[in-house]
């Protein structure tokens, strides 16, 4: 009788945090590589460099599978990971310049607020372990540890990009997913 109630209970689409062991994914890869099939949101990673600082993006990686993502399983106005499961972090090896902030050497948490009809907000944010930091998504997003917050503007694209995906330009850090594309402008920071 319990396990019924168990399962009835999981299938009503309860969402809370994952616990220690329970993330469907711990597969990584370089992020060019196909994602496995038999794990829902497998962990990708994608590296690159700009401006002499060595970029590394470490993310959970969903697929759309015909679901309405922007206002949908992602609403609109509120604070995402950025991708599945753990927090999404970013790693700069250098200090680098976020848009017009500079935002130096170290590992973030990286959210995006999604918005309809105007510019989304992109966030860098000192909080990305869960040991540490208690981060897990977003459930914990505290916005007094922001080190940089831009706006940025979503470009609309024809075909859907079925995966999440991260890539390292030489002078951005780019999200694919769905129909959208965010551009987040980095650049070096000039020795003094």
């Amino acid at each position: 009788m319990l396990l019924l109630i168990t399962a009835v209970g999981m299938s009503c689409g309860e969402k809370k945090p994952e616990t220690e062991g329970e993330s469907e994914s711990t597969e990584e890869s370089s992020g060019d590589e196909p994602a496995s099939t038999s794990i829902a949101s497998p962990r990708q990673t994608a590296s690159g460099e700009i401006g002499g600082a060595k970029i590394t993006v470490d993310y959970g990686s969903p697929a759309v599978k015909g679901r309405e993502i922007w206002g949908g399983l992602e609403a609109y106005g509120k604070v995402w990971r950025a991708g599945a499961n753990e927090t999404t972090s970013v790693e700069f090896s250098k200090g680098v310049q976020v848009g017009e902030t500079e935002v130096p050497a170290g590992k973030y948490g990286f959210y995006l607020i999604p918005n309809e009809g105007k510019p989304w907000i992109a966030i860098f944010n000192t909080d990305w372990n869960r040991d540490e930091h208690g981060a897990w998504g977003a459930y914990n997003y505290n916005k007094d540890n922001d080190v940089a917050r831009l706006e940025i503007e979503p470009d609309w694209l024809e075909e859907v990009t079925e995966r999440l995906k991260y890539t390292v330009g030489s002078d951005r850090i780019s999200l694919n997913w769905e129909k959208v594309q965010i551009n987040i402008p980095v650049a070096g920071i000039a020795a003094e």
